[in-house]
């Protein structure tokens, strides 16, 4: 395990913050577990009575999707390949209109949180087993992402064995959602909300100070061509190979986003939470969009700071850090060296965004596990029973996703660019199965068990091609010119933007972000082939 060489750790002052983040996390799901109707029932353990207000709704909603893979991939990549990955926040209201219009009324009117029920009863059993299986494993596999990237930033600016730190965002994240289920998922939610904006905008305002002010950062950032969104020349590009373009983004952030907030299990299930009345959920997706909206701007404008601090000196060149996912907390912790306590604060926020994630993603895992496998084989079980299961379901896939991680280490990406592959792998197939099945009546089940299948195994192949073989490197330059570095092989090693058409490959070359592009459109033409043919 590699550490950041700074000599710069955690005081006790830190520790204390980011100890009392989680005791406050642990404490929710006790109080819920003792209060109330205890979680005896699954209606109150899976849907909070389906009694809560659209606010923390909303806000728990916004955070499950907002994990550590932004908070600290964002910055990263922003801080590598510029602003045009900024072009996702055009996509995301568009996608709000169309899951509140086109899916959430389909599935509210079904009223079970798991999806696969609709595709059950639209398509059949086998490729209801097919998505379950594809998005049992997949979530599983995001999990264990959201997982390792607290806990690698974690180990990194403590020295704390990397292990360690992965089982104790599991375990934390186990503890609380068992005990108090969907309602202390939604108000622990809303705690790490605070702690996560409060973090970012402090370490925001004060790393833009240290860097020189708002139009230090400006200049600086100008000059090294990384405002490449105010460039017509690159944002429309229609080179697939290009890592963010306009069209790339946009159509990303639409299916992503239709996924997350329309046709994912956890956004069902917190939407058939709601109080009703349509006026919760206009207000709920508003409000949505306003957190991610501030989050995503936040943690740009953290990677644009981050470069100014480091313009002269390029921490990953200079053998600080070994990855640039380790930028945001080499970062933090230089920043607030000598304010004891804001390094807690902002490693709080880190481990809050990856609690807030797993936590929904196993609430709500059990939730498909109860009704798709153990209800069909126990239909007479008893809803108490029920109760204990889902507990030790969601048990369970805390377990296997900390288990992933050890898969997840194959890859050496960054954050961002894994969480999204990963994402585009199941989201483009099963968006597209959704759509077709909601706007086209006559695409049967044959249909839809072929589009599936082929659009699934060529994603697959691209993404994890692409995640394995890497032949060039596509980056702003960056330097090591202000840094105390004697040893050329260092300075040898600063990479500028490399190119070889003749080493050309579909696999390496397309970028993760157009993955789920070519899997939804795959997926259509699948139906399509069938539908011609037979």
């Amino acid at each position: 395990m590699s550490v950041i060489n700074t000599g710069i750790y955690f005081k006790w002052p830190d520790y204390l913050v980011f100890s009392l983040s989680l005791v406050l996390s642990a404490a929710i799901g006790f109080y819920y577990a003792c209060t109330g109707g205890k979680q005896k029932t699954t209606k109150e353990y899976l849907l909070a009575d389906r009694n809560m207000h659209w606010l923390p709704v909303a806000i728990s909603l916004a955070v499950s999707f907002t994990s550590s893979g932004i908070l600290i991939g964002l910055p990263a990549e922003i801080y590598t390949f510029g602003t045009i990955y900024m072009f996702t926040l055009v996509g995301r209201p568009i996608a709000a209109v169309l899951s509140a219009k086109l899916f959430i009324p389909v599935f509210k009117q079904i009223g079970s949180i798991s999806l696969y029920q609709y595709i059950y009863k639209r398509f059949g059993r086998v490729l209801s087993i097919i998505l379950l299986v594809e998005g049992f494993v997949l979530t599983m596999l995001f999990g264990a992402l959201i997982i390792y990237g607290p806990a690698l930033a974690m180990s990194g600016v403590t020295g704390l064995n990397l292990w360690i730190a992965v089982c104790s965002v599991g375990l934390i994240a186990m503890l609380y959602t068992v005990l108090g289920g969907l309602k202390a998922v939604l108000w622990t939610d809303t705690l790490q909300f605070l702690i996560m904006i409060v973090g970012c905008i402090v370490l925001l305002i004060f790393g833009t100070v240290k860097a020189g002010g708002p139009s230090e950062v400006w200049r600086v950032n100008k000059l090294s061509g990384r405002l490449d969104i105010l460039e017509p020349t690159k944002f429309l590009s229609i080179d697939p190979r290009s890592r963010h373009t306009l069209w790339t983004q946009v159509c990303n952030a639409i299916l992503i986003c239709i996924s997350a907030y329309g046709a994912s299990p956890i956004a069902i299930q917190r939407i058939l939470a709601l109080k009703p009345g349509p006026i919760n959920i206009f207000l709920c997706f508003t409000t949505v969009l306003l957190i991610t909206f501030s989050f995503q701007i936040i943690c740009a404008a953290i990677g644009l700071v981050a470069f100014t601090y480091y313009k002269t000196c390029d921490p990953v060149a200079s053998g600080v850090i070994f990855s640039k996912d380790q930028i945001q907390p080499l970062f933090t912790m230089e920043i607030f060296q000598n304010l004891p306590g804001l390094s807690g604060l902002l490693m709080s926020s880190v481990f809050s965004a990856s609690l807030s994630t797993i936590s929904s993603a196993m609430n709500a895992g059990a939730a498909i596990i109860l009704q798709e496998v153990i209800k069909p084989l126990k239909p007479n079980m008893s809803d108490q029973r029920a109760t204990v299961i889902c507990k030790m379901l969601s048990t369970l896939t805390g377990i296997v996703s900390i288990l992933f991680v050890i898969f997840l280490r194959l890859f050496g990406n960054g954050l961002l660019s894994v969480t999204l592959a990963l994402v585009g792998i199941a989201t483009g197939p099963s968006v597209a199965v959704f759509t077709v099945g909601i706007i086209f009546p006559f695409v049967d089940g044959r249909c839809a068990v072929i589009g599936n299948v082929i659009a699934t195994a060529f994603t697959t192949w691209l993404s994890f091609g692409g995640l394995i073989n890497r032949p060039y490197v596509y980056s702003y330059p960056v330097t090591t010119a202000g840094c105390n570095i004697t040893d050329e092989n260092l300075l040898a090693n600063i990479s500028s933007p490399v190119y070889d058409p003749s080493t050309w490959n579909p696999q390496s070359h397309y970028r993760y972000n157009i993955y789920i592009v070519f899997s939804f459109n795959n997926d259509s033409l699948g139906y399509n082939i069938v539908i011609a043919f037979f």
